[in-house]
Order: C-alpha cells, then sequence, then structure tokens
C-alpha cells in the first residue's frame, strides 16, 4: 500500500492603491464615507473611455485558502490482470474578507445625452462623459462585499484492471466515483435564491402570485449546507489496445470524467443578508434624468441584516446568489479512436479522432445571468414599459429606486419585481460538443535528425463560452430564455492547428562522422552543435459583435446586431484590411426593445491567424572532464513576423471593424549558459 499526505496554504494580502482616499474630495456626500467599511477612490466608468478607482485601482482583500489531502493507493498482479484501486479524501478551507465598492462604483453611458431620441442609439450623438458632468449614470454602493469562512470535502475512489487478454490485444476498464460535498460556513452567512417560493410580499402590494426570495442555510430546521450532494457520480472507463499487425496498433477509448464542483469553499458564495448594496438610477424610465450623482442615494443605505428578513432579505436592492437545488457537478464525455503505423526510414504515422461532450458546465460567470430579464413577450411592449405607474411597493421598499410613488411599468413586468437585479451565480446547465481530426507524422532519430509535424482540425461548439477565467471570453447573453439561441462555434475554437519541429545534431565534433578524431581544442570549437526549430500555424479565434444596449428596463446582458443576410467576411492581406478588417456594412443596430439576429459569434469571420517560427542554436563542450557546459542561443519569432490583434466589435464605437493592435511580441534573442557537474 502506497499512502500520502499533502498540505497547502496559500495567503493573500491585496491592499488597494487608493486605501484611505475619502470621496467627499470629489464632491460626494459625506454619508457615503460615514457609510463605507473601506475608504476607497470610487468607481468611475464612462462608456468608451478609461475608468478610474474601483476595480482598476483594486479592491481590499485578505482571504487565507487552506487544503487537505489524504490518499491509498495499491496494485495487485493476478494472472493477466493487473489491478490498481484506492481513495482519496480532500478538505478544502476558505477564510475571506473582501471589500468592493466601498464607496461606490457607477457607470455611465451616452444614451442619456444621445437625443433627441434617447432609445435611438447611435456612435455619433451624446457622450459618456457629457452624461457624467450632468451627474447622471448608475452604480450601485456595496457594505460587507464579502466575509466568508468556508469549508467543504471530496471523497473519490477508482478500481482498474488492466487485462492483458491475449498477445496482441489488451483491455482497460475502469470505474471511478466522486463526491464532492458541499460547503458549509462556520457561521451560516450563506444562502440561495429560491425562483419558485412564495413572496410575503404578495398580499401587501396585491400582486397575485408574486414569487422568489432568499433561503438561509441553517434556519427553521434547514441544513448548514448550500446544497445537498450529488450521490450518483459514477465514471466508467473503457479502453483498448490491439496490434494489428506488427507495424500498426489500434487504440481506443472512452470514458466519463466529473469536474470540480461549483460549491467548494471558496470566496464567492451568495452570503448578501450579510452583505447589502443600494443602487443608483439617475433616470429609470431611460428618458429623463431625476437623481444627481452630487447625492446619489438620497433615500439612505441597505444594511446588512443577515438571516432576520429571510425572504424579505435585499428587496428594492441588486444583488448575486446562487440558485436553489442548482448543484449539479460539471462533466465531460470523452472519446477516441487512433490508429499507429510504423512505416520504414523510422516514421511513424498517427491518425486519431478525439471527441468530447461537455454537460452541466458552468452557464456563466460572476454577473452576467439576470434572472430580472424580461421574457420576449413583455419587451415587445416597446415604450410601454417606459411609462410611469403606481408603484405597489411604495413605503415597503424606502431605499433605492424603488422607493418612489411611481415607477416605471417595466418593474413590474421582471420576474422578481421587489428586486432590481438578482445574478445568479455560477449557474450550471451549460453544453458543450468538440470533434477532432489529429495526425502526426514523427520522423524519430536517424543520422542526428529528428523531425515532428502534428496537425489538428477541430470544432468546438457550446452555448456559452465564458466557463472559467482563462480562454477567450467573447460573447455574451442576449436572452436567457432561449438556451438554443447562445448555441454557436465557440469562441474558444481554432479550427486549425500545424506546428513542425525538428532538431538536428550536426555531424561534427569528437565520436561523430566528421571529426572522430578532433584534438580538444577543434571538438571544443566546432563540435557538438545542434540546430533547432519549431513552426506554428494556427486560426484565429471567432469574433463576437455587439449593439448598443437600447432596451431601457428589459435587463438585457448583451445586445447583438442585425445582419442583412451577407456574409461579413473580407478577402485580402490583413495588412491591407486594418481599417475595416471585415464588411461592417452587413450589421446594422436593432430598434429599440428588439433582440438582434446575429449570433453569439460570428460564423464566417475570424481574428487574424497566427504564424510563427522559433529557431535555437545549441553548443554542448567539456572543459574539463566532469565539467560539461551548454551554451544556448534562442530567437522566438525569428522572422519578425506581425499577427495582428482582433477589430473593434462594438458596431456603434468608431473603431468597429479597425484591428488597432498586435496581438505577438517582435523578434527576442535570448543568450545563455549552462553548467553541468
Amino acid at each position: 500500500m502506497e499512502f500520502r499526505y499533502g498540505f497547502a496554504r496559500i495567503k493573500l494580502n491585496y491592499t488597494s492603491i487608493s486605501l484611505g482616499f475619502n470621496p467627499t474630495q470629489l464632491g460626494f456626500p459625506s454619508s457615503i464615507s460615514a457609510n463605507a467599511d473601506h475608504l476607497l477612490f470610487p468607481g468611475i466608468a464612462p462608456a468608451n473611455y478609461y475608468s478610474l478607482g474601483n476595480p482598476q485601482q483594486g479592491d481590499t482583500r485578505f482571504p487565507g485558502f487552506d487544503s487537505h489531502l489524504l490518499a491509498a493507493e495499491n496494485t495487485r498482479i493476478l494472472s493477466a490482470h493487473t489491478l490498481r484501486f484506492g481513495w482519496e479524501g480532500r478538505l478544502f478551507r476558505s477564510n475571506d474578507t473582501e471589500s468592493g465598492s466601498s464607496t461606490g462604483n457607477f457607470s455611465f453611458s451616452a444614451a442619456l445625452t444621445q437625443g433627441p431620441n434617447p432609445n435611438s442609439a447611435s456612435n455619433t450623438a451624446g457622450n459618456s462623459i457629457a452624461t457624467l458632468l450632468l451627474g447622471g449614470g448608475s452604480g450601485s454602493m456595496l457594505i460587507n462585499s464579502k466575509d466568508g469562512a468556508t469549508q467543504s470535502k471530496y471523497i473519490g475512489a477508482f478500481i482498474q484492471d488492466d487485462w492483458k487478454v491475449s498477445r496482441r490485444l489488451t483491455l482497460n476498464l475502469g470505474l471511478r466515483y466522486d463526491l464532492d460535498i458541499p460547503r458549509t460556513e462556520r457561521y451560516n452567512r450563506m444562502e440561495t435564491f429560491d425562483t419558485n417560493i412564495p413572496s410575503p410580499l404578495a398580499g401587501p402590494t396585491g400582486i397575485a402570485g408574486l414569487k422568489g426570495g432568499t433561503v438561509f442555510v441553517g434556519v427553521n430546521g434547514a441544513g448548514r449546507r448550500q446544497y445537498d450532494p450529488q450521490w450518483s457520480n459514477f465514471g466508467p472507463r473503457f479502453g483498448l489496445a490491439f496490434q494489428a499487425s506488427t507495424n500498426t496498433v489500434i487504440r481506443g477509448g472512452y470514458g466519463i470524467f466529473f469536474a470540480a464542483t461549483l460549491r467548494p469553499a471558496n470566496a464567492t458564495i451568495g452570503n448578501e443578508g450579510f452583505s447589502a448594496s443600494t443602487d443608483y438610477n439617475s433616470s429609470p424610465n431611460g428618458l429623463t434624468q431625476s437623481g444627481f450623482l452630487s447625492n446619489p442615494f438620497p433615500n439612505g443605505f441597505n444594511k446588512p441584516v443577515g438571516n432576520t428578513q429571510g425572504l424579505l432579505t435585499g428587496i428594492g436592492a441588486s444583488f448575486e446568489n446562487p440558485l436553489t437545488g442548482d448543484n449539479s457537478v460539471p462533466y465531460t464525455e470523452n472519446w477516441n479512436f487512433d490508429i499507429q503505423r510504423q512505416l520504414p526510414g523510422s516514421i511513424l504515422i498517427d491518425v486519431a479522432y478525439v471527441g468530447s461532450r461537455g454537460v452541466h458546465l458552468n452557464k456563466s460567470g460572476e454577473n452576467q445571468w439576470n434572472l430580472e430579464q424580461l421574457t420576449p413577450a413583455n419587451i415587445a411592449l416597446g415604450t410601454k414599459l417606459q411609462q410611469s405607474v403606481p408603484n405597489p411597493f411604495y413605503g415597503i421598499i424606502t431605499t433605492g429606486p424603488e422607493a418612489t410613488a411611481t415607477i416605471p411599468y417595466y418593474y413590474l413586468l421582471a420576474p422578481f419585481p421587489q428586486f432590481t437585479t438578482v445574478q445568479a451565480s455560477y449557474p450550471t446547465g451549460g453544453y458543450s460538443i468538440y470533434h477532432a481530426f489529429q495526425l502526426k507524422v514523427e520522423k524519430r532519430l536517424g543520422h542526428g535528425l529528428t523531425t515532428l509535424v502534428s496537425f489538428t482540425g477541430q470544432k468546438l461548439i457550446d452555448d456559452f463560452s465564458q466557463i472559467s477565467n482563462v480562454g477567450n471570453q467573447t460573447g455574451g447573453i442576449q436572452n436567457i430564455y432561449d438556451d438554443k439561441q447562445q448555441r454557436s462555434v465557440s469562441s474558444n475554437d481554432q479550427s486549425r492547428r500545424l506546428v513542425i519541429s525538428g532538431t538536428y545534431q550536426l555531424p561534427f565534433g569528437r565520436g561523430k562522422s566528421l571529426g572522430r578524431n578532433w584534438n580538444r581544442a577543434l571538438d571544443a570549437l566546432a563540435g557538438g552543435w545542434q540546430v533547432n526549430g519549431i513552426s506554428t500555424y494556427t486560426t484565429g479565434f471567432p469574433i463576437s459583435v455587439t449593439a448598443a444596449n437600447n432596451c431601457t428596463g428589459c435587463n438585457i446582458q448583451t445586445l447583438r446586431p442585425n445582419n442583412n443576410g451577407s456574409s461579413a467576411a473580407l478577402s485580402g492581406p490583413v495588412s491591407q484590411r486594418l481599417n475595416q478588417y471585415f464588411n461592417i456594412s452587413v450589421f446594422s443596430q436593432p430598434a429599440a426593445f428588439t433582440f438582434g439576429n446575429v449570433g453569439r459569434t460570428v460564423p464566417d469571420v475570424r481574428n487574424p491567424s497566427s504564424q510563427d517560427l522559433d529557431f535555437s542554436v545549441f553548443k554542448m563542450f567539456r572543459p574539463v572532464e566532469r565539467l560539461t557546459a551548454e551554451f544556448r542561443a534562442e530567437a522566438y519569432n525569428l522572422l519578425n513576423q506581425v499577427v495582428f490583434g482582433g477589430p473593434g466589435t462594438s458596431i456603434n464605437s468608431n473603431t468597429f471593424g479597425v484591428i488597432s493592435s498586435q496581438s505577438n511580441t517582435p523578434r527576442q534573442i535570448q543568450f545563455a549558459l549552462k553548467l553541468l557537474f
């Protein structure tokens, strides 16, 4: 038996460069600094301009993360069977204190100043700085952003049998079990948002069927965990290797692989009752200005109340919460079929088909799935949504834009009108499918030469690509009620990739075919040289085109433009298309209160492809018997090729379709000397 134990701790200290800055110096009211848990430069983010303050200057955070791992494993050989089996347990702990938007985070669009019709988007009328100077815009102030001391556990077990059925056939049979036990919080400062629970405000407001509210852990007999464990995560694996002939091997495999749960111990847990957000909206109807930045929160601030208000927690404000029952663990089904053939001359050719299907993937990142989006039928009401109507929450909600006697009609048509915004925190349900043809040709070492050529032709399709903090993250959600509308070629798809590499040991020097008997001095100068090269070509990522979100109150996360039915692709060298990389005339701004018909990614336009050649020269020599020296000269992007960056993708920007950046670095040359003794 083999046993393993591991422990790791990470402690971070994020201190904002503006910590201690009092926003009254900018003319903000003293009430903001009096209620802030940390004094910071407030966030000022005018559209199409550089932003100031949070998050550019950083939040204040003091997180710490611990992990423990204990595992045991054994191997038994029984005749033609080689059995491996084992288990592992993991304990994760996260302690976090964060302060974000503690003095307000404000954004400004051009919509309020783009008359004569604010509902008609334009790339020439209006300016976000003008909106800022008028004291318009929107934003929020957050008190006690994140405080959590969470813990979660994981248990896994596996068994695998490598069965040599015959001299030519080997089967690999395995089964793994994964159990993620969702997190608890030391002080029960967690909750979920239940979309179906009846709201206690239905009676006082007269809104029949009103639903939605916060459900806390550890209250009224509820368990301390946000979710129940998912007990059925069994992952079977099957593989085979068959020697069809002396020089030919066939391999294949299939397996289900569970990823880590999206609900482990971490900082983003949903503790909205223990933090509080107050919204600012200078123009709730999108037409006239009724609020001013000089006093953005005239009705006061929402304060943290813990779990004392139950389903009334957060009413009249925006907040982010994980969804009740959303405990699915992501997994992938992976399969492949591969043929290897050894050819004369030490040439190996490998041809493979690889596929993968992702299920229950993370649909979106933080603050990207607004449950308050109006239904398409309600959006079709158009400007009627902006009309002022009596506020049934008047006197019940006392802070924020829903504290007034009248409110725009769209507030009441939202799925949960008692809240201004409900952001689902990392909801599951995403999907992906991947197919690839892979070819590898390798010339193994012979006469000092080794070469490798590999090619991948692939396609990745998903229904939303922002499933992590890595990769090419473009293309937002337009209609949360239609998952099929989000399905497209993934913004992480690279359809072709070709890599050619080679190593050649020059035949000069002692022990080589030329210079076998050279003396030490001559060998040190001319012997032991090796040259290496890698050439890479990849197609660019797909692009995602966006339009101005001129649907006031619709709560659409990302609005896409319309396409007139023509292809946007243009031909010719990229260097000759820098001012119009693709045909921008085929796109147009949708009419107000309508969706655009363009997909999440454009099917026939990609970012520029990438080409690169790296080259190096190595020299080995031995100045004395027990010392080996290696000299290296390496050049990255040897030909100094320019790989252009992506074009502007907002149709309301003057840089739409314009390439103004370089995505790779210029030629870099470096020298190194390594001593081995």
